[in-house]
């Protein structure tokens, strides 16, 4: 039981690892979006087209909001006393 709670702390942070799963589901989000919206805008469906854009963009600038809040993350370190 002393080993588990002696181990160093890894870079493996839950939050960290949830940051950068949102991260790429909004990625995905924006791409399909991105889509959605280039097949509306050939389609004569301006509205929809627009819409879908909006949310492509919203998608893909939170997205990299996600992966910046992951990178100036420090990683955990060891402290010897």
């Amino acid at each position: 039981m002393a080993e588990v709670a002696s181990r160093t702390p890894s870079s493996d942070d839950p939050f960290n690892e949830a940051v950068a799963t949102t991260g790429l589901f909004l990625i995905m989000t924006a791409v399909i979006a991105l889509a959605v919206a280039l097949a509306s805008w050939t389609l004569s469906e301006p509205l929809f087209a627009a819409m879908s854009g909006a949310v492509a963009l919203l998608s893909f600038s939170a997205s990299i909001f996600c992966f910046k809040a992951q990178a100036l993350e420090s990683a955990p370190t060891e402290v010897t006393v």
